[in-house]
């Protein structure tokens, strides 16, 4: 079930330029002009062009920004999703999100401020906020 933005598009990161795997625990910046996937611990700030992807059963603590992000793991820190956000059964959110899509699977946990824009409206009039109280468990609270 998806919150905001609609119906489900296939993922397609194509060439991921910066990987940290499972058994890794990394500190400190990540800055690509392609994808990134977190599969392992990070800690610190990720700058993508292209999309991130945060896998099942990983951890990152800091701020995201890319295309569009796929979360199935967890994410302490504030997100910038240009071209949306996905956060799927699995994922957990705990920060402020800012985006023009949000798709968020049952089960999903999210906790935060939520900031709208539309791809052609960034910057030139008012967004949507909604603020969550308490953990989102998305098909819970439609």
């Amino acid at each position: 079930m998806a919150l905001f933005g609609g119906k489900r598009k296939p993922i397609n990161f194509g060439v991921i330029s910066s990987v940290i795997g499972h058994d890794a625990q990394v500190r400190g910046e990540i800055v690509t002009k392609g994808s990134a996937r977190v599969d392992g611990g990070f800690e610190g700030k990720i700058t993508a062009k292209g999309d991130v992807f945060v896998g099942e059963g990983s951890r990152v603590v800091g701020n995201i920004a890319g295309a569009k992000i796929v979360v199935s793991g967890e994410v302490n820190g504030n997100i910038i999703a240009a071209d949306g956000l996905e956060i799927t059964k699995s994922g957990k959110v705990y920060g402020d999100i800012t985006g023009d899509k949000l798709l968020v699977d049952e089960g999903a946990i999210y906790k935060g401020k939520v900031t709208m824009e539309t791809s052609s409206k960034k910057g030139t009039g008012p967004s949507q906020e909604f603020e969550t109280e308490g953990l989102l468990k998305a098909a819970k609270s439609l």
